[in-house]
């Protein structure tokens, strides 16, 4: 079996705990992680990958539905921002943790880079 496959809104790549995720995914599931945004210059992609599958492990998809709850539920300004900026620090993260995993997909890739950009 491929470790790919094309679901109609995009590419999809399989993780070892059986999840198969887009990167808009992935972002969330990063997203709904303890880790801290500052610290971003010192996590690895091992790490990015580890604490992906972790968060997966621990909720399975549950961890799409609560990362993309609590940014529907933002309702300060404050909090918008701190959600986006968290959002935006996820996806580049998982942009660059799963980059050999989408190389095959620069389409898709490069799709998710450019949603992720500041307009």
């Amino acid at each position: 079996m491929s470790a790919y496959m094309s679901r109609g809104a995009g590419v999809l790549v399989k993780l070892r705990v059986e999840h198969r995720l887009t990167l808009e995914e992935l972002s969330l599931v990063l997203f709904a992680t303890h880790w801290d945004v500052e610290d971003e210059e010192h996590f690895t992609v091992a790490d990015v990958r580890q604490a992906v599958a972790a968060r997966l492990v621990q909720e399975g998809s549950d961890a799409v539905l609560s990362a993309s709850d609590r940014i529907s539920e933002a309702d300060e300004d404050e909090e918008r921002e701190q959600v986006t900026a968290r959002l935006a620090w996820a996806r580049r993260l998982v942009a660059k943790a799963y980059r050999r995993d989408f190389a095959k997909f620069p389409a898709e890739l490069a799709a998710f880079e450019a949603a992720g950009e500041p307009s």
